[in-house]
C-alpha cells in the first residue's frame, strides 16, 4: 500500500546539517515506502537530499513571521500534513490515515515559569498560562486559513514576538478569540522531548512504545542528534 503520510518542516540558513539528519531518519524508518517530505524555506537556503520537494518563498527576515508565512503557503491537498521542528528525528512511522479530525495540536506538559526578560506580559506567568500549545507537532488537513490567521495575529504583536515566542503565543491568542475546535496528539508519542543523546537501550524502549518522533530542545542539544541517529541505525540493523 502506498504511503499516504506527508511531513513538512521549516528551515532556513546557510548550513543544513540539522534538517539533513531529520530527513535521514524519515528515509530510514519508512524504507521503500517513503512519505512525501517537504522542506519549507526561503530563496537562499541550500537544498536537502532526500526530500520530495523544496517549497521556496520570499520570506520575512523575522523567524516567527517567516515560519508562519511558509506554513501558510504550503500546498494543502486535503490530506493530513504533519508539521514538525527540524531538530527532530523520527523513530517510527506516523500513519496519519488513522487521524479522523481536521486539526491536531500538541499540549505542553511542563509548567515552569516563562523567561520573561523583555516580555513584561509574561512576568510571573507559566508556559501553560501563556503558551499551552507547542508548535513542534501539528497535524492539519487544510491549514491555509489556520496559519494565515496565526500570521495576522503575530504581525500585530510587538516586534519582539516576531523573533521569539510569536508562533506559540499567537496560537494561544487565536484559541482564546475563536475557540476553534481541535484534537490533541499524544505528546509522549508524537513529540518526545529530550536534552540528551538517546542511547541504544532507551532507543529500544522508545521504539517499542511506538514513540513517533524525538525532538532535541535546549541550547546545544542539536549536537546529540548525530549520535542518536547512529543508535537508531544500529537497532534497525539487528
Amino acid at each position: 500500500m502506498k504511503c499516504e503520510d506527508q511531513i513538512a518542516f521549516f528551515w532556513i540558513g546557510k548550513t543544513v546539517a540539522t534538517p539533513t539528519l531529520l530527513v535521514k531518519s524519515i528515509n530510514l524508518i519508512y524504507g521503500k515506502n517513503q512519505p512525501k517530505i517537504y522542506h519549507l524555506t526561503d530563496t537562499n537556503t541550500p537544498n536537502i537530499d532526500g526530500v520530495t520537494d523544496t517549497i521556496r518563498n520570499d520570506l520575512p527576515k523575522e523567524i516567527m513571521l517567516a515560519r508562519l508565512e511558509a506554513y501558510k503557503n504550503f500546498p494543502f491537498n486535503g490530506k493530513h500534513t504533519f508539521f514538525c521542528d527540524a531538530d527532530s528525528l523520527f523513530i517510527n512511522k506516523l500513519d496519519l490515515l488513522k487521524l479522523n479530525f481536521h486539526l491536531y495540536l500538541s499540549i505542553r506538559k511542563e509548567n515552569s515559569y516563562v523567561y520573561s526578560e523583555g516580555y513584561p506580559e509574561f512576568k510571573n506567568k507559566t508556559f501553560k498560562d501563556v503558551m499551552p500549545f507547542l508548535f513542534g507537532a501539528i497535524a492539519v488537513k487544510d491549514g491555509k486559513e489556520f496559519f494565515q490567521n496565526l500570521l495576522l495575529i503575530c504581525k500585530d504583536l510587538p516586534e519582539r514576538f516576531h523573533n521569539w515566542y510569536g508562533d506559540q503565543y499567537s496560537l494561544k491568542l487565536y484559541q482564546d478569540k475563536t475557540k476553534f475546535t481541535y484534537k490533541t496528539l499524544n505528546i509522549d508519542k508524537y513529540l518526545h522531548i529530550t536534552k540528551d543523546e538517546i542511547d541504544i537501550n532507551l532507543m529500544v524502549q522508545l521504539t517499542r512504545r511506538n514513540v513517533k518522533m524525538i525532538t532535541f530542545k535546549g541550547k546545544g542539544t542539536k549536537r546529540f542528534m548525530l549520535g542518536t541517529i547512529k543508535n537508531l541505525f544500529k537497532i534497525r540493523q539487528t
